[in-house]
């Protein structure tokens, strides 16, 4: 989901400004049963058709090492494309346009344990082809710059750094709070935990703070949305100890989980929340932060780097591994902060998130730009 958000603000951001430079956009997209997610998009959509073969051909390939046929290559061709990007894989050794990667971070270099062998391997290799094969490569944050210089330092002179702004730049929160609250029959004053159910996401430290605040007789409601489910973790374990935790700390009635809410209730959750909580171990650019950051209101991060990087305004940072941490946190703020949605605040906030976004989509001209003249 958060990549599905972040290609959204990638192409709205690069949209306005192509079009105010005369530049035409195309989206290549696969056919997914997902097309709807291109509606109202700037831009020329391209359909991507997979290639055709003749019976056999597949096999005599593979026996040869000849590589199949790319259908990004034909679409790229066909539609007199000078540069595509976000690749987030190289399909073909050389083709006469430019080729910007994006790699969103180096998660399985700093927190192996999260994934099996085969597939840090598979990334290894991905990332290898895309630093030595592309134009240029795009990095969210200094920080992932930082973990790129330690695996491959040679391309260093490749990279380009532009941290992406939030959705709620050019999708702002629509609709009644309040309704939202009604619905789910949320507190009117709760905390908000907004991330998919992956190991890394470290909800239970966000649990045990709350169980431990529970037991100093400070309740404080806390809400759980987010895809329930890690592709990495196909007996569900990740989701599994989620709800355990809560049950076993007896924290039912404090702790909502919610799962997946569409669109609207997301933006007036995040907007309602007294205060948001990022508890994550390892981000490449945290697409909840900013939100966060586009809608004002307040924030408390797990302390890594990336987070140091882009929540400067935030209200507190605690260790991943240190619940008591983030308990003292909560519960030195609770009592000062009033709960959203914050209008005056939240206007000022969208403004400058625009501002962002405007400067986000410049950025990437300028390297597409770059990219053509090389």
């Amino acid at each position: 989901m958060a990549g599905t958000r972040h290609l959204k603000t990638l192409t709205y951001s690069f949209g306005s400004i192509c079009q105010s430079a005369a530049i035409d956009l195309c989206l290549l997209r696969e056919q997914t049963g997902r097309e709807h997610e291109t509606h109202n998009l700037p831009g020329t959509v391209v359909p991507i058709v997979a290639p055709s073969y003749l019976p056999g051909e597949l096999r005599l390939r593979e026996l040869f090492g000849i590589p199949q046929r790319s259908a990004l290559k034909r679409a790229a061709r066909q539609h007199g494309i000078s540069v595509l990007l976000p690749l987030r894989f190289i399909p073909f050794r050389s083709l006469n346009v430019k080729t910007i990667a994006w790699i969103p971070d180096f998660q399985h270099v700093r927190r192996p344990e999260f994934f099996s062998a085969e597939e840090r391997r598979g990334r290894d290799v991905t990332f290898r082809n895309m630093a030595e094969r592309c134009t240029l490569l795009l990095l969210s944050s200094q920080n992932a710059f930082e973990h790129f210089a330690d695996v491959f330092p040679e391309h260093v002179h490749k990279v380009r750094v532009s941290p992406f702004p939030s959705l709620f730049a050019f999708e702002a929160p629509v609709g009644e709070a309040q309704s939202t609250l009604r619905k789910f029959n949320v507190s009117p004053k709760f905390a908000l935990v907004a991330n998919q159910f992956w190991r890394h996401k470290n909800h239970e430290v966000v649990i045990e703070a709350v169980r431990q605040l529970h037991c100093k007789g400070i309740v404080i409601p806390v809400v759980i949305t987010g895809l329930p489910v890690d592709y990495r973790d196909r007996e569900n374990q990740t989701t599994s100890r989620i709800l355990q935790a809560i049950a076993s700390a007896g924290l039912n009635r404090s702790v909502t989980v919610l799962g997946m809410v569409d669109d609207p209730d997301f933006g007036n959750l995040m907007r309602s929340a007294t205060v948001i909580i990022q508890p994550s171990l390892f981000e490449g650019w945290s697409t909840v932060v900013q939100d966060c950051n586009a809608l004002g209101r307040p924030l408390i991060c797990s302390d890594i780097a990336v987070h140091r990087e882009q929540a400067g305004g935030a209200l507190g940072f605690f260790r991943s591994d240190q619940p008591a941490e983030l308990a003292n946190l909560l519960a030195e703020h609770w009592s000062q902060i009033e709960p959203g949605p914050d209008l005056e605040r939240e206007k000022r906030a969208l403004a400058a998130e625009q501002k962002f976004a405007r400067l986000y989509g410049q950025k990437l001209l300028d390297i597409c730009n770059e990219a053509v003249s090389l």
